[in-house]
């Protein structure tokens, strides 16, 4: 069974920890997931056409299918529109924030509290941007 991520940070915070044993004892606690990986899986389950992605997020074509094949790393702001145009709900788009090497979203923040909410609430790209508007903060860009 995987073990929390607490559990795996304590395991490398003891300064007896040997690194070949630590990856050798639990290999399911380890995401092997790529992004070409992951964002084949976020489309399948989303039951989208890529098509109504793309014209959701409001990205070319080309930009698209560069990021879901790994040949282009999107900008935060293009992840999460990509998120909210898949219907992803929060921990899909964290993941898809983490695997792209971007912050999670943090609701300390006040333009993450607004995304967090337009995600937990499936808005659109637009309705998003209306209520980053409506709040002072910047639009997705």
């Amino acid at each position: 069974m995987a073990k929390k991520t607490a559990e795996l940070l304590n395991e490398l915070s003891d300064k007896n920890t040997d690194l070949k044993e630590y990856f050798r004892a639990d290999p399911s606690s380890f995401t092997n997931t790529s992004i070409k990986g992951f964002w084949e899986k976020m489309i399948k389950k989303a039951e989208k056409t890529k098509s109504d992605i793309i014209n959701k997020a409001d990205l070319s074509y080309c930009y698209f299918y560069d990021v879901i094949n790994g040949r282009k790393i999107p900008s935060k702001d293009k992840i999460i529109r990509i998120a909210l145009a898949m219907e992803l709900n929060l921990d899909e788009c964290q993941e898809a924030l983490r695997i792209s090497g971007k912050s999670a979203l943090y609701p300390r923040i006040k333009r993450d509290s607004v995304i967090i909410f337009a995600v937990n609430h499936a808005y659109s790209v637009y309705k998003t941007n209306d209520l980053l508007a409506e709040y002072g903060e910047e639009l997705l860009k």
